[in-house]
């Protein structure tokens, strides 16, 4: 396993000063030099100009899926277009500002006092025991001159990583340069934080006064959403869709399917004498490690045998019921074992495997690997330090610059082979092992604790709904569309039939999530090829099937006056009610005939905080809390004031200062600093968003 692998393997180690987000670096590298038919012509979208090209697009969501095989398609199409676009805003950013890496950074990035933390790990001088930057400059030299194409690759990658994280890092100063906070303002917060108020009041609810008193119309609507452009104007058309969902899960009639089929295989799995091909042959979903693992390893691996454990060895366990899977387990064997084992090897290869493609590419014959291999025991038998002969022979780039040790580790985190003699074997032992990546001598050099090994063997079935049920209530939701063709019959069906129908609003042309339903692009693309009050044909999300009618369709600009009434309608009809209880409750010009008008009483609310905006026992009201340090109001009658939760009337009575231990002016500039830093750090990047011109056509390929 060279260095470079090794390398890959942890490519986390690059996160983003400013943003902590690896998916930027990831985006910038160069997988993969080739294109397709459409490499020339397809633009998968544009920011400020500049093009995002599909087959560039494809290639980094290939591999980005690679490296997350969770995760789903659409999902990480999705993260990798974010990342591309912010990445482009950046470099557009680095241009404007002339920001650049110059072969100097890239040294003191590489090989200076604080270099990657793999780098840390993978060259180290084995006399020292501390990272060596000479032997690291001279190893990535030596790829690029003589290396395989994937190591060079992943040179090539380091470099880009590297790069992206010496241009962020100079962009982040600039930035965080411009952060300037002046003593008057210090000074102000300072008063601010401490101010404190007591007044007199009297309020009248906005609840006494009937919803069905005041009218909302779509004018006026329309008149708020014209004088707040800022809050509604939206950049992206929507549409809205109104869901009902038919469940397709599996029934008890599937559930007993499952485990008549695990229980038919029960005694051909006891009697089996290969457990790895009884799984492979059976379809088994959890290939068989043919390793004694721990119950705490197999907890952190996320294996499904906790039930298991207490069973004797050539016994089963179950079926027994495992994240929705039917899971019948046999206990291969038991061994008392090593909590950790320490070791020292050297690895000549027989074969190596891609890291994009998981593919396995042969190195050298068997033969030749041991006649390498021997010739290293050999020498190691003759006198020569272990040291020496790992960092001559080893091809564990990991390790072999560590004098071929790898330090205490659990079980489960090799190859079985490898794993099965370091925990069952005794230190000072040493053999020759052989592995999928070739033939490891191997000493054991120190064990720790003493645990319980299980070689589990399993067959697992998911607990699935069978193409029976789910043809019968795909035909139960096709007869809800066959008599619901337009949107007042989808909904008075929904209604007899006791279907929740249920609102999703503001679905993007790219965007892929059904709320909690799930993942369906060809939903999202349905809303856009028809017009509101069409009604859709069943679509399989999940374990439901679907039928939508499209409820909205929303151009960018200011959206219409049916989309924000429920966000706009009680705004504005609170201003109504204002007006009413105004007019008709407050009388007068002092708080006792505000009172006596209204029939309320005058409280008295005491330390009101200039900086928190809260009246105890009412709530946020920031008007009514700006009234009360007017120094003009002191001892006098304000006018009503129409607030959140209704009208007050108010007389300040007294406004101070609270006693603070944090008033020191320096200590409160950096808080406040630090607080726009962390504001920065979070938005710089969204404002970089908005303001920029982006196209995103990638709803014509996908």
């Amino acid at each position: 396993m060279s260095i470079i692998q090794k390398i890959q393997d942890k490519g986390a180690w690059i996160v983003s000063i400013l943003i902590g987000i690896a998916l930027i670096a990831f985006v910038m590298m160069d997988y993969s030099k080739g294109g397709n038919m459409f490499s020339n012509t397809s633009v998968v979208g544009k920011v400020n100009g500049d093009k995002i090209e599909l087959a560039d697009f494809n290639a980094k969501v290939d591999a980005a899926t690679q490296a997350n095989q969770t995760a789903p398609r659409e999902q990480v199409e999705e993260s990798v277009w974010q990342g591309l676009v912010q990445s482009t805003l950046l470099k557009q950013a680095y241009a404007q500002l002339g920001v650049v890496s110059t072969q100097k950074d890239m040294s003191n990035a590489l090989y200076g006092a604080n270099p990657p933390q793999e780098f840390r790990q993978a060259f180290v001088n084995p006399q020292t025991g501390q990272y060596d930057p000479a032997l690291a400059a001279n190893r990535l030299e030596e790829i690029k001159r003589r290396g395989s194409a994937q190591d060079k690759s992943a040179v090539a990658q380091i470099i880009d990583r590297t790069t992206e994280q010496i241009l962020m890092g100079k962009y982040g100063a600039l930035l965080m340069g411009g952060v300037y906070v002046p003593s008057w303002l210090a000074a102000k917060t300072s008063a601010d934080n401490n101010a404190i108020a007591k007044i007199s009041y009297v309020t009248v609810p906005y609840s006494t006064v009937s919803d069905s008193a005041v009218k909302v119309s779509d004018e006026e609507i329309n008149a708020y959403v014209a004088a707040h452009k800022k809050l509604f104007e939206q950049k992206d058309e929507t549409r809205s869709i109104s869901v009902v969902a038919f469940n397709a899960a599996a029934n008890s009639a599937d559930t007993a399917s499952v485990l008549n089929t695990l229980n038919g295989l029960k005694k051909d799995f006891i009697a089996a004498s290969d457990d790895s091909a009884f799984v492979a042959a059976k379809g088994g979903s959890l290939p068989y490690v043919n390793e004694y693992i721990s119950a705490s390893q197999m907890q952190a691996l996320q294996m499904p045998y906790a039930q298991a454990l207490n069973t004797p060895v050539d016994s089963l366990y179950g079926p027994y019921v495992f994240n929705n899977n039917y899971i019948l387990a046999k206990m291969v064997a038991k061994t008392s074992m090593p909590d950790s084992v320490k070791v020292r090897h050297i690895l000549v290869m027989t074969a190596r495997q891609d890291q994009q493609t998981g593919q396995w590419e042969q190195v050298r014959s068997d033969s030749d690997a041991l006649k390498r291999l021997d010739s290293a025991v050999a020498a190691i038998k003759s006198g020569a330090s272990f040291d020496s002969i790992a960092q001559k022979y080893s091809e564990d780039g990991g390790s072999a610059t560590k004098g071929g040790i790898i330090d205490y580790f659990p079980s489960g985190q090799m190859m079985p082979e490898f794993s099965n003699f370091a925990f069952t074997g005794k230190t000072g032992d040493t053999k020759i092992v052989k592995t999928s990546y070739g033939y490891h001598y191997i000493e054991i050099l120190g064990q720790k604790g003493t645990t319980e090994g299980y070689k589990i063997a399993s067959i697992s079935r998911p607990i699935a709904a069978s193409q029976q049920t789910i043809d019968s209530v795909n035909n139960v939701a096709s007869e809800f569309v066959a008599s619901s063709q337009t949107q007042k019959a989808f909904e008075e069906n929904a209604q007899k039939k006791h279907l929740a129908a249920l609102p999703f609003n503001g679905l993007k042309e790219n965007d892929y999530q059904i709320g909690n339903f799930g993942i369906s692009r060809e939903l999202i693309k349905w809303a856009y090829a028809h017009k509101v009050g069409d009604v859709s044909q069943p679509v399989e999300i999940g374990d439901n099937f679907v039928v939508a009618t499209l409820t909205g369709d929303t151009k960018a600009g200011l959206p219409d006056a049916a989309t924000v009434r429920p966000y706009v309608q009680g705004i504005i009809a609170n201003r109504k009610k204002a007006k009413i209880i105004i007019d008709s409750k407050f009388k007068g010009n002092t708080l006792e005939s505000y009172a006596q008008s209204s029939g309320a009483s005058i409280v008295t609310a005491d330390s009101l905080s200039f900086s928190g905006g809260f009246i105890p026992n009412v709530g946020s009201e920031p008007k009514v809390i700006g009234a009360a340090f007017n120094a003009s109001l002191l001892n006098k009658t304000s006018t009503p004031i129409a607030g959140n939760t209704g009208v007050f009337g108010i007389q300040p009575l007294n406004v101070s200062a609270k006693s603070s231990l944090d008033a020191n002016p320096e200590q409160i500039k950096e808080a406040l600093k630090q607080n726009w830093l962390q504001q920065l750090q979070r938005a710089f990047l969204a404002g970089l968003q908005k303001e920029a011109t982006i196209k995103d056509y990638r709803s014509k390929f996908f």
